[in-house]
């Protein structure tokens, strides 16, 4: 970022506006988008704002501009592209129910997915392109585009701007805990799944089976004194003697 800011501070304030548009604009360009430091660009901005260098509201408006052009730019594109996106080369590799699930996507929810991906690298170059590669109009994402680049540009300017003075002691302390929660976040799958194969090697104790406390009928039974003794089925009561039976008549 060091040497973003710097060029930002040796060159007019026009120009250093020019670069934040342009750098804006070239995230929404297929395939190099996202290799563009928008991100950088902004929060180098935002610290020459807060240097006196640039205004912090005309980076804004600049940069919220340049993102609504770049959501028309991604969306023409990918209404011009559209079917060579699905037959090209990574096109193919997507199935033919992919895009089906894409294209139910984009009718229902286009608009608030171009807002939420707005915030999210890589997705904000793709997902225009792919509202226009399906077929969704323009007018269906305009007010989320709209709602979301001020937002956006807001937030990414104001870092740079609060950040100045401390921007170097939090990347100098972020980046160790980010390694640290990175290898974490890598190795929890690894020692989990080694868990579970464990665990299924691991041969299963044998359970002895509890005596029954009622036997049936015919059944030994150990006594108390370790004798078995057998269990006496239980007789069978007399019926009483009818009008019909032998000793009636």
């Amino acid at each position: 970022m060091n040497t973003v800011t710097a060029t930002l501070a040796q060159v007019p304030p026009a120009a250093a506006y020019l670069i934040v548009v342009a750098a804006v604009l070239a995230e929404s360009v297929l395939l190099i988008g996202a290799f563009v430091p928008s991100f950088t660009v902004l929060m180098a901005a935002g610290a020459l704002a807060r240097a006196g260098h640039l205004h912090l509201g005309l980076v804004i408006l600049t940069a919220a501009g340049a993102v609504a052009a770049g959501d028309l730019l991604g969306q023409r594109t990918g209404r011009a592209l559209g079917a060579r996106l699905r037959t090209g080369r990574l096109g193919r590799r997507l199935p033919a129910a992919a895009w089906r699930r894409a294209d139910t996507l984009m009718d229902r929810r286009g608009g608030q997915a171009v807002f939420i991906a707005r915030f999210l690298p890589v997705l904000r170059t793709l997902v225009p392109h792919l509202a226009g590669a399906t077929g969704l109009p323009y007018r269906r994402i305009a007010a989320h585009s709209l709602a979301a680049a001020p937002l956006w540009a807001t937030i990414e300017a104001g870092i740079g701007y609060a950040a100045t003075a401390s921007l170097q002691h939090a990347v100098s302390l972020g980046a160790p805990a980010l390694a640290v929660t990175a290898v974490a976040v890598i190795a929890a799958p690894v020692a989990w799944k080694k868990l579970r194969q464990r665990r299924r090697r691991a041969p299963l104790p044998v359970r002895a089976r509890p005596a029954s406390r009622c036997a049936r009928p015919g059944k030994a039974v150990t006594r108390a004194g370790g004798r078995p003794r057998r269990s006496r089925s239980p007789r069978r009561s007399p019926r009483p003697a009818g009008p019909w039976s032998r000793s009636a008549r």
